[in-house]
């Protein structure tokens, strides 16, 4: 495992929610992943991994807090982005963030984009929505995601002309 502080190697303080530190490691991995900057990402990476490892969950982080003589932190289950302190939902809910933008639309309120706009997923994640747009959750929602995924479809055809056979 790495020396390195891991709130110092994901640039949060030691009072920082789940929810931010979550947010800054994702941010760092967006940057630092190997798929994106080849082999120069790694070390990187594997950093970031170690300390998100440590901080994301509340009992491991209070024990490193205790471990080096730091106050240990006020994290909680309550400030999870997976899904808050209802144990019946499932703890990627939520797991892709804050939307990117203002979410116009109807938004999802399940899954990792809960929070999301429809129109907002497709920008970031199209398969994703071909793969929702199958889910019995979704019903109210499949039209939009039709227009989505295939905008042709709705487009007027013209009549064709000539002969068939």
């Amino acid at each position: 495992m790495s020396e390195r502080d891991p709130y110092e190697v994901l640039g949060v303080p030691r009072t920082a929610s789940t929810r931010l530190i979550r947010a800054a490691y994702v941010e760092r991995a967006r940057r630092l992943h190997p798929d994106l900057v080849g082999l120069r990402g790694l070390d990187g990476m594997r950093e970031i991994n170690e300390a998100w490892e440590v901080l994301k969950d509340a009992a491991r982080r209070t024990a490193y807090d205790i471990s080096t003589g730091g106050p240990a932190s006020a994290a909680s289950t309550s400030d999870s982005p997976y899904g808050g302190d209802d144990p019946n939902r499932p703890f990627w809910t939520g797991a892709m963030g804050p939307p990117p933008g203002r979410p116009f639309g109807p938004k999802l309120t399940f899954g990792i984009y809960e929070g999301w706009s429809i129109g907002e997923v497709s920008r970031r994640d199209r398969g994703y929505l071909a793969w929702l747009r199958d889910k019995p959750e979704v019903e109210a929602f499949r039209a939009e995601i039709d227009k989505l995924i295939n905008p042709e479809k709705d487009e007027p055809q013209e009549p064709r002309r000539g002969w068939r056979r």
